[in-house]
């Protein structure tokens, strides 16, 4: 008889996640799965191995036979003689998610190839559903509208099993975009599209700081309209009301949506702060890294400041065909307390998922992504109350509802799950929120500082999140802090140390469940994070702060020299140019950091300083 592990009452997130239909699962173990990560750390004599070749003649003959794509080819933005290519894979003319390749050369040289190919997919690529009735299938489900620039179109899914589905996708104006069976109607995956956290005037900021506005006149009262950048910066104001930020959204919005005063002398700390800070994460992309607003073009920057009521506790970017003028929008809500989130590193951390978005997108013609995959093995079995070792195959999970599901094993192991690439997403959004941060506060400790950590302007947030008032993240001593309130795990400084959940079986197919695997010790969590990308996300930032200031990894016991706080602008370039230049799509933690480490040699060199600090970081902390 299955043994059984019971998900209390008051575990409500076991019960709702037996809700998700299905579960938001893509995976990574097929057959004839290749992630290519050829770095160029070799002299040019060296590039012509047996060994490179091969890679670059794989790809050479999938573009001959049709199976990659060239989506986009321009020279490199800051290297004179360097090209790249971003190649899109397909299987008899329909596309493959997360098929997609990034070549870089030189001279006609290749430098640097990344990104992942399937090499045996076989099934028939006639649908047994057509598109509309593939839309229809969808707002029914969703109780959304499909949105005009999504329409629903072929794409073959990599599913769990090891398998591949033909399905159509589309995205609904819920932000979310979907995967339907294009045989059977059945939905498959769920991807959450929503990325979390000229005249002068004056105004206070959230934490009473003073601050000049960059303001318009217009029918007789002043408008957070900043025409003074070569981006337009508009903030908008949804005074309280929910529907209004769903307009917006939704792409429909009108000059009564700018937050105005009458004086000039503005008083809404929210506003002050949202304007004002998205006008200076502007500034440092633009001085730092010569890269213009979120899309590199200049378009206008649309920002959003909400009351708890309509946002409460949280930020977040929406993707395009989103937002006003379907160039996507930053939103900013207020804590229970009425604090608006609006400090600068939140600001910049949101402007960050933009750039992330626009840069990778324009390339790939899919943003970084952000969806769970297979992710190893746990242990064979777990000790229940009272002592007594139950394999994997043996055990069920109880639903507070009483439904039960087997646990998904792997040759007898817990098979787990968790999110790379959108941890790598708010990795480097963490990153270059400390970075503006940096770029204009003094280093120090309390409000108004720089330092390496996040939300810590915001104390409350600590207490939502680890029931401690303070920050919510380190990039110092990601281990110092804690992801939940009723369990001691601390966020991982190391990968070996990821977290990643178990699956179970259900008759809706596999679900990723709160369950995981501290030093092989079973740990019920609250939620999944959508698949750890806050807690996960702390590894790579880490290594970010260890290639600038140096010192230990409390895991591994690496250590790293680090270039120091006056060469910090270096490693910045770096990672900049890891996520704008070259990363793909569907990356893994893996594959991000030999990303990195090619954007340290293209920069600086294989021998410099720079580039062993980043080696010697990522090393570190276990990549």
């Amino acid at each position: 008889m299955a043994k059984s592990i019971r998900v209390v009452t008051s575990l409500v997130i076991g019960a709702t996640l037996i809700l998700l239909n299905p579960p938001r699962v893509i995976a990574q173990g097929h057959p004839g799965l290749v992630i290519i990560s050829a770095v160029s750390t070799l002299s040019s004599s060296e590039l012509s191995s047996s060994e490179w070749r091969q890679w670059d003649a794989l790809v050479d003959r999938m573009t001959w036979d049709g199976e990659l794509v060239l989506r986009a080819s321009y020279e490199d933005r800051l290297l004179p003689n360097r090209q790249h290519e971003r190649l899109s894979q397909y299987y008899m003319g329909v596309p493959v998610y997360g098929g997609d390749i990034s070549r870089q050369t030189a001279r006609g040289v290749t430098v640097s190839i990344f990104g992942t190919v399937h090499t045996q997919i076989d099934l028939d690529p006639t649908p047994g559903l057509s598109a509309d009735e593939a839309a229809v299938i969808l707002e029914n489900v969703s109780g959304a509208t499909l949105v005009q620039s999504s329409p629903p179109r072929l794409t073959i899914l990599p599913t769990l099993d090891g398998s591949y589905a033909l399905t159509y996708r589309a995205t609904l104006s819920n932000v979310t975009t979907y995967f339907v069976d294009a045989h059977t109607g059945q939905v498959l995956v769920e991807v959450d599209e929503v990325k979390t956290q000229s005249a002068v005037g004056r105004g206070e900021g959230v934490l009473g700081d003073a601050k000049k506005v960059s303001a318009t006149r217009a029918a007789g009262a002043f408008r957070t309209q900043d025409q003074l950048r070569p981006a337009e910066i508009l903030t908008l104001d949804t005074r309280g009301e929910e529907a209004t930020l769903d307009r917006m959204i939704e792409g429909v919005s009108f000059d009564s949506d700018i937050a105005t005063d009458s004086d000039n002398t503005w008083t809404d700390a929210g506003v002050v702060d949202a304007h004002v800070h998205t006008g200076w994460s502007y500034d440092y992309f633009r001085q730092r890294h010569g890269w213009a607003g979120l899309d590199d073009e200049d378009s206008r920057i649309f920002a959003v400041v909400n009351d708890f009521s309509v946002l409460p506790n949280n930020a977040f970017f929406a993707p395009p065909p989103f937002g006003p003028e379907g160039k996507g929008l930053v939103a900013f809500g207020e804590t229970a307390q009425g604090t608006p989130m609006t400090v600068l590193e939140i600001v910049a951390h949101e402007i960050m998922h933009g750039v992330t978005y626009f840069s990778v997108s324009r390339r790939t013609g899919d943003g970084l992504g952000s969806f769970l995959i297979p992710d190893g093995v746990g242990p064979t079995g777990i000790v229940l109350s009272g002592g007594q070792f139950v394999l994997c195959d043996d055990l069920v999970l109880v639903f507070s509802d009483g439904s039960t599901a087997p646990f998904f094993c792997s040759g007898g192991s817990f098979a787990l799950a968790s999110n790379h690439s959108g941890a790598i997403g708010e990795a480097f959004s963490d990153v270059f929120g400390t970075s503006v941060e940096f770029f204009f506060q003094e280093a120090g400790s309390g409000p108004l500082k720089a330092d390496y950590l996040v939300g810590e302007d915001i104390p409350e947030l600590g207490t939502l999140s680890s029931g401690q008032a303070g920050p919510i993240r380190s990039l110092e001593s990601p281990q110092s802090l804690e992801v939940h309130t009723d369990a001691t795990v601390p966020y991982p400084d190391e990968y070996s140390r990821r977290l990643r959940f178990a699956i179970v079986t259900t008759p809706l197919g596999l679900l990723v469940v709160p369950l995981v695997f501290v030093d092989g010790i079973p740990v019920f969590l609250k939620g999944i994070d959508n698949g750890a990308v806050h807690w996960n996300s702390t590894i790579l930032s880490h290594a970010f702060y260890l290639a600038i200031e140096g010192g230990q990894n409390a895991t591994s016991g690496r250590t790293v020299e680090g270039v120091g706080a006056a060469n910090r602008e270096d490693i910045e370039r770096v990672f900049f140019r890891a996520m704008t230049d070259i990363m793909p799509s569907f990356s893994t933690l893996p594959l991000a950091a030999a990303v990195l480490c090619q954007s340290a040699v293209d920069l600086f060199g294989i021998s410099s300083v720079v580039s062993r600090a980043v080696d010697q970081a990522l090393l570190a902390v276990g990549l």
